[in-house]
């Protein structure tokens, strides 16, 4: 039985520790692979290792740079980490990726063992001259990923005689395995913090509001336009349940999370009170995973000017039809009570009067229909103005004509004052004439019975200011710089009947002709309607 101290048992002893050693040394350089996502410290620590098990004087990490990897690449390496002997020179440096040793590895995607780097034919003295570093033997590996071939480890100059250079090579491939592993996840993790800060971004920078909701509606994350849309900082929502801040709307915001879909994405609209009131949205939620659990991206698209627009445009075309409505009406009732007086050869219907408001209602449905033609080219600048020159007065009482039976039903009293001698001014009569006929109509319309309305023409520098005065209800102060914009309606007149492009008609007409009209009222005490026009039209 051979002893202890046998050559055998201590060559099993030397293998053994040996092995050990090198167990020891692997397991310990996996552990760093975890000890951080910074690949420098990864790549630095894993080298140091290596340094102090292979006793050697130098190692290096060499990577291609991000236009390729492989056998096919034709970029450069770049010593990425360098340990012991001149590392802070190496450390940087780039050379062809098709040169030298690392170079030849990278290319050929093999290990090798070089015992005299000076006298092999692929050896690349560059580093050696720029660090003042003398390389005698090294041991070079690949590191390989799926994306092939990507870089090399580097060992120079051993310090040992007793290195066995197969093992060494495949123990040091290990350890490129070991980088490949690090770079891959620092890559994927590169990958994973450019998409979330993609994500921040865009969360941060939308401008919809958007909250991150868990299921029971607990604010997770808020963006500015969130913060914003509920005049609440941030602090103040996370942490608060979404459907707690919805007033009524609660309990059908908590239905529609009891009856989210499997895979949490809905759209709906939804009412939320703001400090600028209540608002209405078009939501949209889906699943997403924040931090490691499943929550609710939702995004709101404000369409409360959208929703009133809608409801401005359904009550604009009730507006119409009713305005379009009442002198149908009137002239088909007068031609239907002519038709039949002459059928029945009565002598008794006052024909001319019965025609006579058949006439003015056709030119009320005739003025209706061309100020609605004649808004929208006017706000495109395309209206065709066939201006002429026409007396004031004449201007005036065209106006008056068609307003008058108005005013008669309503007892009112009209007035009218402008100076004998103006001059004629060049204008598209028709137009002028139908701003005239709004003023003095909405005058009549919302002046009480026995009102008074007053027209003036007077003379201006090179202008001539027509204005209609009445000692009506007035409009309110804060309400009086709308009021000349498309589809206004004062609240307090809803029951008076109008489409409220009237005034908006108006302000157009004269700013076409180069003029400006404006308001004076105080609340109480009636309003004063000024229009403007140059002499030289």
């Amino acid at each position: 039985m051979k002893g202890i101290n046998s050559p055998d048992s201590l060559e099993r002893i030397r293998r053994l520790e040996s092995k050990v050693r090198e167990l020891s040394f692997l397991h310990e350089t996996n552990q760093l692979l975890t000890a951080t996502l910074d690949l420098d410290s990864v790549l630095r620590s894993l080298m140091n290792q290596v340094r102090a098990y292979f006793q050697v004087e130098a190692v290096s990490v060499a990577l291609l740079d991000e236009e390729g990897s492989g056998r096919e690449s034709s970029g450069q390496l770049t010593f990425r980490v360098a340990v012991g002997e001149t590392s802070e020179a190496v450390t940087g440096l780039r050379i062809p990726a098709d040169e030298g040793i690392a170079g030849w590895v990278v290319q050929h995607g093999e290990p090798v063992f070089i015992s005299d780097a000076y006298s092999d034919s692929r050896w690349y003295p560059g580093v050696d001259q720029k660090t003042k570093f003398e390389t005698k033997a090294l041991l070079a590996v690949p590191i390989i990923t799926d994306q092939g071939t990507i870089g090399a480890i580097e060992a120079l100059n051993p310090t040992t005689d007793t290195l066995d250079e197969q093992r060494a090579l495949e123990v040091l491939s290990q350890v490129a395995d070991q980088a490949a592993m690090a770079i891959t996840n620092a890559e994927l993790y590169k990958r994973a913090r450019r998409a979330e800060l993609r994500y921040e971004r865009l969360f941060h920078s939308s401008p919809m509001p958007v909250f991150v909701l868990d299921l029971d509606t607990e604010i997770l994350d808020v963006n500015q336009r969130g913060t914003e849309l509920m005049g609440q900082p941030a602090r103040a929502l996370i942490g608060t349940r979404w459907c707690d801040l919805l007033g009524e709307e609660q309990a059908a915001c908590e239905q529609v999370f009891q009856d989210l879909p499997d895979d949490g994405e809905t759209s709906l609209e939804m009412k939320v009170p703001s400090p600028n009131g209540l608002r209405t949205l078009s939501v949209h939620m889906t699943t997403i995973d924040y931090g490691g659990q499943r929550a609710i991206q939702w995004i709101g698209h404000d369409i409360t000017e959208l929703t009133e627009l809608e409801r401005m445009r359904d009550d604009l075309m009730h507006m119409i039809v009713h305005d379009l409505q009442n002198p149908l009406t009137n002239i088909l009732g007068s031609l239907q009570m002519m038709n039949h007086a002459l059928r029945e050869e009565d002598k008794s219907l006052p024909m001319l009067d019965v025609l006579q408001v058949a006439m003015r209602s056709s030119k009320r449905l005739r003025r209706l229909i061309d100020s609605l033609l004649d808004l929208r080219q006017l706000e495109e600048g395309k209206a065709d103005l066939n201006k002429i020159l026409v007396p004031p007065r004449l201007l005036a009482r065209e106006a008056v004509e068609v307003v008058q039976p108005v005013i008669e039903k309503k007892r009112q009293t009209l007035s009218m004052d402008m100076p004998p001698d103006l001059p004629p001014i060049r204008v598209d009569r028709d137009m002028i004439t139908r701003v005239l006929t709004n003023l003095l109509d909405n005058a009549a319309k919302f002046t009480s019975v026995k009102g008074e309305i007053a027209l003036t023409v007077e003379m201006g520098e090179d202008n001539l200011m027509f204005t209609v005065s009445d000692n009506g209800p007035g409009i309110p102060r804060d309400a009086q710089g709308h009021i000349f914009e498309r589809f206004t309606r004062l609240e307090s007149t809803r029951t008076t009947k109008g489409t409220g492009l009237g005034l908006p008609f108006c302000k157009l007409a004269v700013e076409a002709h180069g003029g400006e009209i404006w308001v004076d009222s105080t609340p109480g005490e009636g309003s004063h309607f000024t229009f403007k026009l140059p002499l030289e039209g």
